[in-house]
């Protein structure tokens, strides 16, 4: 008798804690579907170009575009680099949000947050992305490392509790190298290049609004997001590689295959200071936890490859002006096999339209077209010093004006732009 109640007992704690042991992290839940998009740096100068930009060179960050950029691409180096991207900023400003937490008080903190949950659309979503780089290229090698912290959501419904946000923080270190074959010398040439890259990306379970209020009321949080918050990390050795076809009066035709052996293999752990323990040999804090109820997993995040393809006009017009306008075509090959409406429909939501024009060295205006959205930005040069902004939409929803967000991304550099 007394076997049998212990064993019922041990059943009852069983199914308690089994949806614990059971929950899903990898992007097939589709709370991390985003988790699984391959890692791309911001690039502002791109951005405010509509997305269009794969055969534009001379910027310290093209290479990372299109890897056939870095032939004879010369001394460039861009350190640090630091750009943030407010997304909805809009609606942030008109729902009184920055008003309630200017008040500094604990009820102004609660309405802020409420607020802010507010602006946040149904489905999938980014909040805010910052990015840290350094990059060199030297003759025709390039290579650069990249940081990017990425807060995305995910909202099941209209009402506030359905938020779930998930913070993502990702490292790529890439080393390229390119080189030209000039076919008639002064006229007519081709650049080659491949670059290679290491991207180790972690992204903590998402948190949803009743989490963040328990989390606000917690006697230490710092403690809970130490301990009892789940991580998932992993790696994946992506290569791509392009090639541009120079032509006269300044013409580029460009194609980059990029994302080969881009799957990610990822590792659930317990929080942060299990993650530190088994990867870096130490903790963060004092170790709290529980293991017995966590399991670890390992899994694979398939990230297929893709084929771009562009035209760039960049004529030489002497050093006081210097237009570029751009079109690409982002993976070309789902286009292939389409027909009639549905190559129309495809053709123009995989279409980035850009323009550039460039003032006395100083001064960048760019303007851009994405799936019919318009784009802005501007940049400015001070010697070492330079500052690029783009405003810009992007659609979140499976269709064209199913769920469209802005953003405004700003970019502060120092040394090469």
């Amino acid at each position: 008798m007394k076997n049998k109640k212990v064993f019922t007992i041990a059943l009852l704690i069983l199914v308690l804690i089994a949806p614990l042991l059971a929950v899903d992290y990898s992007p097939n839940n589709v709370i991390y579907k985003q988790a699984a998009e391959p890692f791309v740096g911001t690039s502002v100068r791109v951005l405010g170009m509509g997305g269009a930009g794969l055969g534009v060179r001379g910027y310290h960050d093209s290479f990372l575009i299109n890897p056939a950029n870095l032939a004879k691409s010369g001394f460039k180096f861009s350190f640090p680099s630091i750009t943030v991207t407010a997304f909805s900023p809009k609606a942030i400003l008109e729902s009184g949000m920055i008003e309630e937490f200017e008040k500094g008080t604990d009820a102004g903190m609660v309405s802020g947050a409420q607020k802010f949950l507010g602006t946040i659309k149904k489905d999938y979503g980014d909040v805010l992305t910052t990015d840290l780089s350094t990059t060199i290229t030297l003759g025709s090698l390039g290579l650069s490392l990249q940081v990017q912290e990425r807060m995305m959501s995910y909202k099941t419904g209209a009402d506030l509790t359905s938020t779930n946000l998930i913070a993502q923080v990702t490292t790529a270190a890439t080393a390229g190298l390119g080189f030209r074959i000039d076919l008639i010398p002064g006229s007519m040439s081709i650049d080659l290049g491949v670059t290679a890259q290491a991207v180790y990306k972690a992204y903590f379970s998402a948190i949803s609004a009743s989490s963040m209020t328990d989390l606000l009321d917690d006697d230490d949080p710092a403690d809970t997001f130490l301990n009892d918050t789940p991580l998932i990390a992993g790696y994946a050795l992506p290569i791509s590689a392009g090639v541009n076809l120079n032509l006269p009066i300044g013409l580029t035709i460009s194609a980059a295959a990029k994302n080969f052996n881009g799957n990610y293999t990822m590792t659930t752990y317990q929080s942060l200071n299990d993650w530190g323990e088994e990867v870096l040999g130490q903790s963060f804090s004092s170790d709290t936890s529980d293991d017995s109820l966590f399991t670890s997993e390992t899994f694979e995040i398939e990230s297929d490859w893709r084929l771009d393809a562009g035209l760039t006009w960049a004529p030489n017009l002497g050093s006081l002006i210097k237009p570029v306008i751009a079109v690409d075509v982002v993976d070309v090959m789902s286009i292939s096999g389409k027909e009639g409406d549905a190559l129309k429909r495809a053709f123009y939501e995989q279409t980035r339209l850009g323009a550039s024009v460039r003032l006395l060295s100083l001064f960048d205006f760019r303007v851009g077209l994405n799936k019919g959205y318009k784009s802005i930005g501007a940049g400015f040069d001070l010697l070492i010093f330079h500052i690029d902004a783009a405003y810009f939409v992007t659609e979140y929803g499976p269709s064209i004006g199913d769920k469209p967000i802005d953003a405004l991304s700003l970019r502060f550099s120092l040394f090469s732009r």
